[in-house]
């Protein structure tokens, strides 16, 4: 129980002192911007060569910079924290070794989610989500190395889904999730059928034929002598 108090009381102090460097190992910079405020975790370590095909995000001239295959300062490691001018939440994720990693999310000015990404070792890996205005899913699918693979949806609102495959980052198939044309014709004829077009004139009606009397002999009438 002491030892919760404690780290719970150190996570309280390593957020209140989030201005300043921290002296348990981990840097920690708060950086103003024209439009957001950046919370971010600082590496203390020299790290290995960087891969050309990666993205960096490090630290320099109180800024957060973002180079491929290279960096010239503190790289991001641990938590990530971006802010809007009101102090709500816009992005927020872990950097490991100045790459991206986990699950990534950022939201719209009104609070409600934009996009929910996974990443690994700096490239999408995993599950994603884009959100609509309204904070509804618009679009999901999933990433391998970096590229689309497997079936993204694309929500077009209703029950109307569009269905987009991917193999290797390239579109194998696009289906769209609507009722097909043989359905349409057969709602179409059904709808004639329980109730006439609008504005139709009914086909005229024949006049009923009039039915043949069949005359019969008067059995009492006397045939006339010749």
């Amino acid at each position: 129980m002491k030892k919760l108090t404690y780290l719970l009381l150190l996570a309280s102090t390593t957020t209140v002192q989030a201005q300043h460097i921290p002296t348990l190992g981990v840097n920690k910079v708060r950086i103003t911007a024209p439009g957001k405020t950046i919370v971010a975790e600082l590496s203390t370590k020299d790290e290995s060569e960087p891969q050309t095909d990666r993205s960096y995000y490090w630290y320099g001239s109180n800024a957060v910079h973002i180079t491929q295959g290279g960096y010239s300062g503190k790289l991001l490691h641990g938590s990530y924290q971006e802010f809007y001018p009101d102090k709500s939440l816009r992005e927020q994720g872990e950097f490991k070794k100045g790459l991206k990693e986990g699950t990534w999310k950022t939201w719209q000015e009104s609070g409600a989610l934009e996009e929910l990404t996974t990443w690994h070792y700096g490239q999408k890996e995993g599950d994603f989500v884009l959100y609509d205005a309204a904070g509804k899913p618009q679009k999901t699918g999933h990433y391998e190395n970096g590229l689309l693979e497997g079936k993204v949806l694309i929500y077009h609102g209703g029950d109307s889904i569009e269905t987009v495959k991917y193999k290797n980052g390239l579109v194998v198939s696009n289906k769209l999730a609507s009722p097909s044309l043989w359905q349409k014709v057969k709602a179409i004829k059904w709808k004639r059928k329980v109730s006439p077009p609008e504005n139709s004139v009914p086909p005229a009606t024949a006049p009923a034929k009039p039915k043949k009397v069949k005359k019969q002999k008067d059995k009492d009438t006397v045939p006339n002598a010749g």
